[in-house]
């Protein structure tokens, strides 16, 4: 074992130092001085000028999960939680908990006829509507300034079953729920944004070799470690489109043109002890700012909400919403538990390796 362990790490550690070659040799660049093709308002690199005096709201959603597999049946306990901070001379004067204070988990039953990948497909389809729906609760019924999502702005790869398949009415009708998401985020005049807690995009990488370095396929690096190096801390990076063709994207081909073309994505460093921050939002045009002062505007506020702890930068409205929404193993067993008691004199039982006794 020891020889596979020290080959690992051989591995691991000529990686890292060819790609900091590549990234140090990136960086004789003067990307301050670079315009940003999807915006010629700014530079490839930015300075966040902090809200240093903050007093919007900001609201978070997020949601706990778990699968439990019966013989004739398969049961996803979900638990979304959402958070309103209002702010007042940057302290926090108020907070207001969705749905409610202390949120219960439920459980969803699908047949036990799904395949596997079927199963992936259901848990993240019902996980993001409930977030989806959360959300759009809170805006309509708080006056809040920021909308903040716990992962990306849009549906992954893992939500969309294939055409064929029984869910796939269940993906579309999840669209329409992102759509009316974006639509009450513009009448409300709510800033909508999606954090990515660990991203393992390499985007912004092959934005900067591909569209500004006119080189490709030099390595394969991720964001994270990339930006992490370029920026200096309160910087940002400049916007770049979620993709250069929508039509041709997986998820965002379902899109309507008026969203797909206006989701944009910047990483923000708020912390030399911490990866950068990727944020993603969707741009309205209708609240009067041009592109430049919208990211502006976004990168401000955000951070000055998401450095408290310079190990850990992450919205804290967002944290607060991860922590109620986790599920702790007693809820798991109880639900688990009442539905075995009252469903086993049918023939009803979990899976083998849910129920070892070894």
């Amino acid at each position: 074992m020891q020889d596979n362990l020290d080959e690992i790490i051989k591995k691991m550690v000529s990686s890292y130092e060819k790609n900091n070659a590549i990234v140090s040799n990136i960086k004789k660049t003067d990307f301050t001085k670079e315009r940003n093709i999807y915006n010629l308002e700014e530079n490839i690199i930015e300075n966040i000028d902090v809200n240093k005096n903050q007093n919007f709201s900001f609201a978070g959603t997020d949601s706990g999960f778990v699968n439990k597999q019966f013989n004739f049946a398969n049961i996803t306990i979900i638990k979304e939680a959402g958070a309103v901070f209002r702010y007042k001379d940057s302290k926090l004067e108020k907070t207001i908990y969705y749905p409610n204070s202390y949120n219960l988990a439920k459980p969803y039953l699908t047949t036990s006829s799904l395949e596997l990948e079927e199963v992936m497909w259901n848990t993240s389809i019902l996980r993001l509507e409930k977030e989806v729906s959360l959300s759009s609760k809170i805006i309509e019924n708080e006056e809040i300034k920021f909308m903040l999502l716990d992962g990306s702005i849009i549906p992954q790869y893992i939500s969309r079953p294939t055409e064929g398949s029984k869910l796939f009415k269940s993906y579309n009708d999840l669209l329409d729920k992102f759509y009316n998401l974006y639509n009450l985020s513009k009448n409300k005049n709510v800033f909508l944004v999606g954090c990515i807690e660990d991203s393992r995009a390499n985007l912004f990488y092959k934005f900067i070799e591909n569209k500004i370095l006119n080189k490709h396929n030099i390595s394969e690096i991720y964001d994270s470690f990339f930006v992490f190096s370029l920026l200096k801390k309160n910087q940002r990076t400049c916007v770049i489109k979620y993709t250069d063709s929508y039509k041709e994207h997986p998820i965002l081909k379902d899109y309507p043109k008026e969203f797909a073309d206006n989701l944009y994505v910047m990483y923000l460093k708020l912390s030399e002890d911490d990866y950068p921050l990727r944020l993603e939002f969707i741009y309205f045009k209708e609240f009067g700012l041009s592109l430049k002062e919208y990211t502006d505007f976004i990168a401000s506020n955000i951070s000055s909400v998401s450095a408290f702890n310079p190990k850990y930068v992450y919205p804290s409205c967002l944290i607060e919403a991860d922590l109620r929404s986790r599920l702790k193993p007693d809820e798991i067993d109880s639900i688990t538990r009442s539905i075995f008691e009252r469903t086993k004199f049918y023939g009803f039982r979990l899976f083998r390796r849910e129920s070892r006794i070894f």
